[in-house]
């Protein structure tokens, strides 16, 4: 893919954060960190407009509360057309991790993993999501 220039002008004590930010998080350069920064503006932005996204829902819980396990499963159900896969593991006798892989509006996998996230015994959830047609 075609790179091209543009110029950016920064005051000084943004432009040392953001020399910060390449230095501490092992960018190869100011445009890796740009270019990293603008792309996650603009998945918020279409998260906020409702496009589409791909991502994951990451969830941990204890199966040995109630029935957690057919109520998560059960609420997957309703979103069938916006799972593509899961992973499951066990942590421990009473934990187990579960991810979802998403795909479809960001409103409806936000919707998901709310759902997800009122599940008596789910102790976490924490939603990633990306725009899939990223450069």
């Amino acid at each position: 893919m075609a790179v091209e220039r543009i110029g950016v002008s920064l005051e000084a004590p943004l432009l040392k954060e953001l020399d910060d930010l390449v230095h501490e998080k092992g960018y190869a350069s100011r445009s890796e960190a740009l270019r990293e920064l603008i792309r996650r503006g603009l998945v918020r932005q279409r998260v906020a407009a409702g496009g589409d996204v791909v991502g994951t829902i990451t969830i941990v819980y204890r199966h040995d509360v109630g029935a957690v396990t057919h109520r998560i499963l059960h609420r997957q159900h309703d979103f069938l057309g916006t799972i593509r896969a899961t992973a499951h593991t066990h942590l421990s006798e009473e934990t187990c991790l579960e991810v979802l892989i998403v795909e479809g509006d960001a409103k409806r996998v936000a919707e998901l993993a709310d759902r997800l996230r009122t599940v008596k015994g789910v102790l976490f959830a924490e939603t990633v999501m990306a725009r899939a047609d990223l450069r």
